[in-house]
Parts: structure tokens; C-alpha cells; sequence
């Protein structure tokens, strides 16, 4: 500096550093998920199989706005589904508004003979795909669930079912005794998603499943009539006036009484109702309908469900004559821990085969493997070894072999990453289809004949190709291009393997290192949680790439504020075996925050710009609970935490949740499991949020551990968002700013910028897979 310059005064360098957080900001705004789409084009393809054909259309955003494609698997064309310039201009003649060619808001499409039906602007619209001539059947319908072939629909009135001949508009009644807790088509009050219904304006349809043929559907009749109460207050109404109650059945850990449900099919020609021919099943929170686990053969004369005990440690899987009612139940399996129905939840790893043999999956062996339970009784390993089946893709009979994804069987490899492999039913050796190290998502046909195959990982763009039954690639799809999403300061997490806390154990890691990254500073450290036992934080796969369910979604955020960013999958979580999903239940809680401590630390010892006297931890839900587990147990490490909708006492959380993830009252220790009696330990900061309208993790379960806190004589904040459900979908723009705010104020201590994200809107792909549809 020469005599002449000046240096810059205090204020002068505080205006570049808030002019710099405001760019970071900036940078972070533009990641999120809604603004992330504009940089990545054909990010995956996600195909919707015309009913029991081998064809398919998706959208496809690209450069030159959404395109359109429809695919013949058989016949291996691929092309335009429509004109979107002509259908935009009959559509926007229709609507009374200007619709964009380069962004059709169609999401869904019923097929006819030269035409094709969708819902604009809350209209149900025909449309001539000769002449392009659009005609306006009436209100879009919601709330039901349209039959394979377009003529019937199901909806939900005063907890009965009805039924709407779509092309004439006559309606029938189907039930007409149905009645407040005891009630056909319904979910439990805990999943019925009432507050998000309430405040997006939207009727989830009726839990149902139609036949192949359109010729019949099978529901459950939910009896909740002896199931205690939950209450909840709307503060601050959407139309204003008085706070107005919330009511709801709601189970939790130990309550005497648990929802049951009867299940029956129904005729739709005559409208006749047969009920199944056997005692109701267990369904204290999410219908097997709801999570694909409740289906028909393919000829429409049989329909199965799955179904278990109290804390799920048997199950069963049931078949029903629709005509008849007869009932009978074909396997049932016993285990010492809770079983899972496939590596996750929500999976549906059962098949059964024409000849009447099942295909199984079970964890037994403890790993998930495939079994055949034959007509005879017999039951023989189709797969086997210390590796995961993840997926059945599909089942040639004639062949006699099954297409399966796994992970953990190739030497050396990522053990999430799924691979392809054909298996022979009766035994033998296992073919492996693909082995280059990307992680399959298959997407397959009614028939399984034909799959789209969408390959990635967290630092490749997927790339989506068709394969046929044999897992021969049929046609290339789309390969996405992420050119914009790298230009914009993206670098894909570091992928790395650590040892847990016993030294011993392989636990795998991500690191997303800053933006404008330099070796030679010290960047503070924020670690995203969540505890599982169902899913992990670990994403494995690109950004909009599809693929199964994982808690970290933030990576990319954060390194665009000036952090390094980790997710570490602990013992404790799925993918690894039953040995290593149970390990939380088995030895305590305890150790999965030793694994990230013990993580971080390895992490740190060869990245010495991870600064470890500045350590966050975050988490929504179950990581709600586990951030502020961290910070309570393990005070000297995790300096601040910010713990949203956390269920941090699960002894008075919802009953299927503690008691199939941990156990029964007089197995499990609830108490010890909770937060509130540690609360004497904080000594960082902490910043409690929930939505006051949460109606799965209610907001007693913060309210609760505030109170020991309090009673602890504890400083620590807390946010209560009005009207927000469990997803925190209202005023989402503010809370994700406040939870930035927090982090940079008190973790990278600098003075948050004075900032306002854009309102987010709902995708309505997510929307559709949020109601079901």
C-alpha cells in the first residue's frame, strides 16, 4: 500500500461483507429445488405407462421449454406427443388465457382414440389431436381416483364412497353407512394430511385400488371410533375470525386402542359390495394402499394386501376373491425385531406369480434377499449373500427369472449404488446386467416387459435409457445436461468413507465444499441428520435425478453460503442390512451421534479447512429430534443446531413409528430416549421450530422439550410458523431464510443480510405425489 491509499474503514469492510452474504444468498435462492429445475435440462425421465400397454409418455424440460414424448416400447419409436404450439392455442380458446407452448401446465393425460383429456385452469378439457379442436367437459374433478380406462371415477362424501360414470356424469352412492371415525376409502386422521388439504385448497382422493380391467376396486373401512384424541388450534385462520380447534383421532406409543381396518371389494356394474372373509388388520397410520402395498393380478380376479401386528413384528400377506370375500393368507413371516416389507418403508418387494408361488422379500439371513414360497409349502433362497436386493423389477414367468436392482454385491464398490441383475427363480447362478457404478432406478411396465432405467450419482447427470425384460437397452431417452448448474458455482458433494465410532464399522459421507472454495481458510461446518431407522440423510444420486427418498437436500444451499456441508448415513439407518438398520433400537441412541462426531473428526483430519470449533447441525423431523440430540449430548462439539418439527419424545409420538422402529412400552425406553431430560447440557445455540398446524409431529412434542428447558433455566429460540403442517410448506420462503440467518449469525458469526426469498410455489408434480395421484 503506498502512502497515498487508504485502508478501508470498519464500515466500509462490514458493507463488503454484507454485500458479499447478499450475493451468497443470492446464489442459495437460485439452488432451490423450484429454481434448480431452470438448470438442469432432461434432468431424468419419468415415465407414465399408458395402462397394460408397452407405452409411455413424459415431460421434458429442455432449453426450449417442456417438451412432450411419447414411446412405443415395442415398437421402439419415440416422438412428439402433441403439437404444442396448436394445442396451446385450442387449450388458451377454451380457458380464457394465454397459455405458453414452451410450458403447457399439463401434468396428467387420459388417452382416447385420436384425442387426449386434461385439467386446465381447474377445467376438465377433450382435445382433437387431428383437428385440434378442444371442448370444455366441465370443473376439472378432484379428489377421485379415475379407473384404468377413463369411465369411471371414485370419490369420497361423508365418509362413504361413490361412484361418477365420467362420460354420462350420473352418479351412484355405494355406501351409504359410513360415519365420523368409521369410515370408508380414509386414511388415519394422523396421515390424511387435513391441515395441507385445508391450506392448498386441495381433497386427497379416496384410498382405493381398481382393478387392471376397470372392473371392480378394493378400499378398507378404518375404524378409529375407539382411538384417543389430539388437539390443535389454528391461531391465525385463513379467513380470519376466532382460533378455530382441531380435533383428531390420534394413536400414540401404548395407547390401549390402535385403528383397524376391514377390507372389500367392489362390483362397479352393480354396485355390490363383498367384504373380505376375515378378522379387520392393524392400521394405526399409513394404509398399504397408500404405500403400493395393496394390488391386483393382472386378470383382476384376485387382490392382496399386506398387513402386520402391533410393533409389525409379523406379517402377512393376504389374498381375496372379490367375488366371494374368501380369504386366505399365503405367507406369514415372525421376526424378533420389526419387519420391513422391502429396504424402505414404503416398499413392495411381493409378487404373486401365476402359477400361485410367491415372490418374497425378507432379511431373515439379515440382509434383504428374495425367497419362493411354493404352492407346496416349500420355501427355497432365490438370492443369497451379504448384499441387498433393493428393488424386483420384474418377473418372467416363462423364463423363470427375475429382474432385480441390488446394492453392495460388486467388490469395491459404493455399497448404496444399484446395480441390475437377473436372477433364475429356481436357483442358480445371478447375471449381472450392468456394472459401471452408477446407482439404477427402474421404472417399469405393467407387464415388466419393457423398464426405463435411470442411471446416476451424486456427481454424474442422469442419463435414462429403455431396457427390455432381458435388461438389454431397447432406445437412449434423454442424458441430462447440468452445464447451467455448474456455471451457476455448483461442485458435487465429495464422496467418502469414514469408520464409525468403533473404529471399525464403514460409515459413508458427503462433503460439499464452499463456493469459491481457497485450502488456505477455515470454513465453518454444518452436518445435516437424520437419524432413519427408515431412511438416511446420504443422497445418492445428482440433483433431480429421481430415485429413493433421502433427508439431505440442502448440500448445494449451503456451500453457496460459505459452508462446508456434510451428511453422514450412521449405524442406525437402511441400505446396510438389518444388523446395521436395528443398531440404534439394540445398543441405544447414543451411538449415532458418536458416529458423526467420530465422522467429522476423520473428515477434518485430511481437510484441514474445516474449521471444528465451528460445528451446526440441522434436521427436519426425525432430524428435528437428532440435531438436537447432538447438541444435548455432545455440548463441546455441536456449537449450534436448528431442529424443526422434531419428534423429540417418542413415547408420545404416533404409536406405529416408536413402536415398529424401537419397540413396545415394555421393550423400549421411551424416557431415556427423549430430549427433554437432557436438557440440562445445552450450552450452544439452539433455534426450536414447528408448525403450529403440524398434524403428524404435533407441536407438543417441541412444546414439551421447551418446557424443560425452561425449567433448566435454558436461553434458546424458538419459532412457531402459523398454519404450517408437518411439511412447512406455509411461509416456506421465511423459515428457510431464518434457518440461513441462524447459521451465518451464529455458526460463520457474521451479520446475516437483510434478504427476502421469493415466495416458493408447489410443483404440481409434487403436489400429485403428495395427494396420491
Amino acid at each position: 500500500m503506498t502512502e497515498h491509499m487508504l485502508a478501508p474503514t470498519d464500515d466500509q469492510e462490514k458493507h463488503a461483507v454484507t454485500s458479499d452474504l447478499h450475493a451468497r444468498y443470492t446464489k442459495a435462492e437460485a439452488l432451490l429445488p423450484h429454481n434448480l429445475k431452470k438448470l438442469i435440462q432432461s434432468p431424468h425421465v419419468r415415465p407414465n405407462w399408458i395402462r397394460d400397454t408397452e407405452t409411455f409418455w413424459y415431460r421434458n424440460r429442455t432449453n426450449e421449454g417442456v417438451a412432450f414424448v411419447l414411446v412405443d416400447a415395442q415398437a421402439g419409436t419415440r416422438r412428439s406427443l402433441f403439437d404444442r404450439v396448436r394445442l396451446a392455442e385450442a387449450l388458451s380458446g377454451v380457458v380464457e388465457k394465454k397459455l405458453d407452448p414452451a410450458d403447457l401446465p399439463i401434468f396428467e393425460i387420459e388417452f382416447l382414440d385420436g384425442a387426449i383429456r386434461v385439467d386446465v385452469e381447474k377445467q376438465r378439457l377433450e382435445v382433437s389431436l387431428d383437428s385440434y379442436t378442444a371442448t370444455v367437459l366441465g370443473p376439472a374433478p378432484t379428489g377421485e381416483k379415475r379407473s384404468p380406462d377413463g369411465r369411471w371415477a371414485v370419490g369420497r362424501r361423508d365418509h362413504n364412497v361413490y361412484i361418477r360414470d365420467t362420460t354420462t356424469g350420473e352418479e351412484r352412492q355405494l355406501t351409504t353407512d359410513g360415519v365420523e371415525a368409521y369410515a370408508y376409502a380414509s386414511p388415519a386422521d394422523a396421515t390424511a394430511s387435513q391441515v395441507m388439504q385445508e391450506n392448498l385448497d386441495v381433497t386427497m382422493p379416496p384410498l382405493i385400488v381398481w382393478s387392471p380391467d376397470s372392473t371392480r376396486f378394493i378400499t378398507h373401512r378404518l375404524d378409529q371410533r375407539d382411538c384417543a384424541l389430539m388437539h390443535l388450534v389454528r391461531s391465525a385462520p385463513l379467513d380470519g375470525g376466532r382460533p378455530k380447534p382441531m380435533t383428531y383421532r390420534y394413536s400414540m406409543v401404548g395407547d390401549e386402542n390402535l385403528a383397524t381396518a376391514e377390507f372389500m371389494a367392489f362390483d362397479v356394474a352393480t354396485g355390490e359390495m363383498t367384504q373380505a372373509k376375515c378378522e379387520p388388520v392393524l392400521m394405526p397410520y399409513v394404509s398399504p394402499i397408500q404405500l403400493d402395498q395393496c394390488w391386483w393380478n393382472d386378470g383382476g380376479t384376485k387382490a392382496y394386501w399386506l398387513a402386520g401386528d402391533r410393533g409389525e413384528r409379523t406379517v402377512r400377506l393376504y389374498e381375496m376373491d372379490p367375488g366371494t370375500g374368501e380369504t386366505a393368507v399365503l405367507v406369514e413371516e415372525t421376526n424378533e425385531t420389526t419387519i420391513q416389507y422391502g429396504p424402505h418403508f414404503f416398499d413392495r418387494n411381493a409378487r404373486v406369480l401365476v402359477s400361485g408361488e410367491v415372490l418374497w422379500w425378507s432379511e431373515r439371513s439379515g440382509w434383504g434377499h428374495l425367497y419362493l414360497y411354493g404352492t407346496d409349502g416349500t420355501v427355497a433362497a432365490v438370492t443369497s449373500g451379504d448384499w441387498l436386493v433393493r428393488r424386483v423389477v420384474a418377473v418372467d414367468e416363462e423364463a423363470r427369472r427375475v429382474i432385480l436392482t441390488a446394492s453392495g454385491r460388486e467388490p469395491g464398490a459404493d455399497v448404496y449404488f444399484q446395480e441390475l441383475y437377473s436372477a433364475p427363480l429356481d436357483g442358480g447362478e445371478i447375471t449381472t446386467i450392468t456394472r459401471d457404478g452408477l446407482d439404477h432406478d427402474a421404472r417399469p411396465s405393467q407387464s415388466g416387459r419393457y423398464f426405463v432405467d435411470v442411471m446416476s450419482r451424486p456427481d454424474t447427470p442422469a442419463v435414462s435409457v429403455l431396457r427390455d425384460g432381458t435388461g438389454a437397452v431397447v432406445m437412449d431417452l434423454e442424458r441430462a445436461d447440468a452445464s447451467a448448474l455448474f456455471a451457476a458455482g455448483f461442485t458435487p458433494a465429495e464422496r467418502v468413507v469414514v469408520k464409525a465410532a468403533d473404529g471399525t464399522t464403514d460409515l459413508y459421507c458427503s462433503v460439499y465444499k464452499p463456493h469459491d472454495f481457497d485450502p488456505a481458510k477455515k470454513y465453518s461446518v454444518v452436518d445435516e441428520i437424520y437419524p432413519g431407522p427408515q431412511m438416511g440423510a446420504l443422497a445418492h444420486r445428482f440433483p433431480l435425478s429421481g430415485g429413493v427418498m433421502a433427508a439431505e437436500r440442502s448440500g448445494p444451499l449451503f456451500a453457496a453460503l460459505g459452508f462446508v456441508h456434510v451428511a453422514v448415513d450412521h449405524r442406525g439407518t437402511p441400505l446396510r442390512g438389518k444388523v446395521f438398520q436395528d443398531h440404534a433400537r439394540l445398543v441405544g441412541d447414543g451411538q449415532y451421534i458418536d458416529d458423526h462426531v467420530a465422522a467429522i473428526k476423520q473428515l477434518a483430519d485430511s481437510r484441514p479447512w474445516m474449521d471444528l470449533d465451528r460445528v451446526g447441525i440441522f434436521g427436519h423431523s426425525g432430524g428435528g429430534y437428532a440435531s438436537t440430540r447432538a447438541m444435548l449430548q455432545e455440548p463441546g462439539f455441536f456449537k449450534v443446531a436448528v431442529s424443526s418439527a422434531g419428534d423429540h419424545d417418542d413415547g408420545t409420538y404416533h404409536a406405529w413409528w416408536g413402536e415398529k422402529y424401537f419397540g413396545l412400552v415394555d421393550e423400549f425406553d421411551f424416557a431415556a430416549h427423549a430430549n427433554a431430560p437432557l436438557a440440562e447440557n445445552l450450552s450452544g445455540k439452539l433455534l426450536l421450530a414447528h408448525g403450529e398446524m403440524d398434524d403428524n409431529v404435533t407441536p407438543h412434542l417441541t412444546m414439551r422439550l421447551v418446557d424443560a428447558l425452561i425449567k433448566a433455566n435454558k436461553d434458546f429460540d424458538l419459532l412457531i410458523v402459523p398454519n404450517a403442517d408437518h411439511r412447512m410448506l406455509v411461509r416456506q420462503a421465511y423459515w428457510l431464510r431464518r434457518r440461513w440467518d441462524y447459521f451465518v449469525r451464529h455458526l460463520m458469526e457474521e451479520t446475516p443480510p437483510v434478504y427476502r426469498i421469493a415466495d416458493i410455489p408447489l410443483d404440481p408434480e409434487s403436489l400429485a405425489d403428495l395427494l396420491g395421484g
